[in-house]
This record gives C-alpha cells, sequence and structure tokens, in this order.
C-alpha cells in the first residue's frame, strides 16, 4: 500500500470509534463553521441519513471552498488533528484536513480539488462540490446544509460502491 493510500486508510477508520456519531458533534462541528460565517456542505454517511437511508453515521465529511481554510485553521486550531495534504484511494482524490470532536473526526475536504472515479469507465471526473448549493436539512435533530439529493444520487451512481448501492436501494424507497 501506498504512503497516500496508507493515510487515507488510517483516516477513514477514524470515524465514530464503533458506534455512531453523536448527534453533539454534529451540532458543534455545523456551529463552528456557522460562527465563521463559512459555507459548507455535508456529503457521506450524514447526506444519506438526512434523505433517509436507514444506516448509522459512523463519519462526517463535509467540503469548503479553498478561501475558508485559513479562517477555519485559525478558529479551530485546537481540533485540527491532520493539515491539508492530498488524499486518494480507489473512489477519491481530494485535499483534505482532519479536525476532532470528542474523539470523533470530521474530515473537511476542499470543494475545488475534489475529484470522483467513475466506477464504470475507471476516468477521474470532478466531484463537481458546491457548498453554497446546499440544502438544509434536519438530521438527527440537527439543521445542517447536505449535498442535494439529486446531485448525492448522481454521485453514488457513479462511484458504485458497495456502500452507494446500498444506499441507492434504501434512498429509492424513499423517493415520492
Amino acid at each position: 500500500m501506498t504512503e497516500a493510500a496508507n493515510g487515507v486508510a488510517e483516516v477513514a477508520s477514524r470515524g465514530a470509534a464503533g458506534g455512531e456519531v453523536p448527534a453533539a458533534v454534529l451540532r458543534r462541528v455545523c456551529g463552528l463553521l456557522d460562527e465563521c460565517a463559512i459555507p459548507f456542505q455535508l456529503t457521506g454517511d450524514v447526506a444519506a441519513a438526512a434523505y433517509g437511508a436507514p444506516r448509522p453515521i459512523r463519519s462526517v465529511e463535509l467540503f469548503i471552498a479553498a478561501e475558508h481554510v485559513p479562517a477555519l485553521l485559525r478558529r479551530a486550531e485546537e481540533h485540527v488533528v491532520d493539515y491539508p495534504w492530498r488524499r486518494r484511494d480507489d473512489a477519491w482524490d481530494r485535499v483534505a484536513l482532519s479536525l476532532s470532536f470528542d474523539g470523533v473526526t470530521i474530515d473537511v475536504c476542499i470543494a475545488e480539488a475534489a475529484r470522483l472515479r467513475e466506477a464504470a469507465t475507471g476516468a477521474w471526473r470532478e466531484a463537481a462540490i458546491d457548498p453554497a448549493g446546499s440544502v438544509t436539512v434536519k438530521v438527527r435533530g440537527v439543521e445542517a446544509p447536505v449535498m442535494p439529493r439529486r446531485q448525492l444520487l448522481d454521485q453514488k451512481r457513479r462511484l458504485d460502491r458497495e456502500v452507494d448501492r446500498q444506499d441507492l436501494r434504501d434512498l429509492a424507497r424513499e423517493d415520492p
């Protein structure tokens, strides 16, 4: 395994240790970003749960614009566990930093630098994540800006991992 892939695997395993991310952690992260006036977009487990996927929220991934990274680093200095660096695995190529709240690692990715690998072709494509285009949804009792449903479903189709296929099945049951 390459050093970069090793780092990605390590970060991916640092979500909620053995359980679900507490709503209080989600509330603190959203509150911090709101206090800093940083537009952001929650994706992954949180977005899937926001739209009705029944699986637990085991990790928190969100995207912000690159211009907001310095302000976030200043404001959240005591929570930073990894400074921004490029992380690449089989599905994602992104620049991210990691924060820790109550033992839960939050991956903050740079929207402009995010690419995903389309499973069908193997080609890398821009993820086209726009934090300003978020939809505010209540998830686990917390009002949070998440990726729009249509975009989330499209992203999951393009990634086509087992977790994405399961989310697509679960979310299809929720369609009106």
